[in-house]
Order: C-alpha cells, then sequence, then structure tokens
C-alpha cells in the first residue's frame, strides 16, 4: 500500500514538471543593429501563430508567452523578416 501510494505521488510529481516546462515563458530580445535603426523579430509561436516586436537600436526586452527552444524566430533591420527567411530557436539567454 505504502508503495502504490509513493508511485501515485511520484508519478503526479513528475506530470507536474512536464506541465511547468511546456508553459510559455519569457525569453530576452535585444538589438545590437547601428544607431538609429529597428530591429523586427517575426515569432513564430507554434503551427500558425506568429507576432512581430519591433526594439530600436541598443534596447533589450523580455517578450512573454514564447515557448524557449521549441518556438523560433526571425530578424532583420529596417524592415520585417520576408516570409521566406531561416527561423531561429528562441534561447533562454539574449536573442539578437
Amino acid at each position: 500500500m505504502i508503495r502504490a501510494c509513493i508511485a501515485a505521488i511520484a508519478s503526479v510529481a513528475m506530470f507536474m514538471a512536464g506541465v511547468a516546462s511546456a508553459a510559455p515563458g519569457t525569453a530576452p530580445f535585444g538589438c545590437s543593429a547601428a544607431s538609429g535603426e529597428t530591429c523586427f523579430f517575426k515569432l513564430f509561436l507554434g503551427p500558425r501563430n506568429t507576432r512581430v516586436v519591433q526594439l530600436p537600436s541598443g534596447m533589450t526586452a523580455n517578450v512573454p508567452g514564447v515557448n524557449i527552444g521549441v518556438d523560433r524566430y526571425c530578424v532583420s533591420t529596417k524592415t520585417p523578416p520576408l516570409p521566406a527567411c531561416a527561423p531561429t530557436a528562441v534561447k533562454a539567454t539574449l536573442n539578437h
């Protein structure tokens, strides 16, 4: 009986850990473009959602609602990225 309770508690704990890691988080993005330029980050959130974040040169921001390591992004200066860009995975460290 005790062994069954311990196994049940362990399986619930592992399930909750998996749910916590799958929840969207916050990722830092920064613009390292030349002075006076704007960085456009196109975020690919899941299979059908996109979002564009604009940052002026030298600025960093924490962007909420991204799955680190799963979601992807493209970046360009002066104009939003083209639809045929080569996306990069979102990291927990500074994305630029």
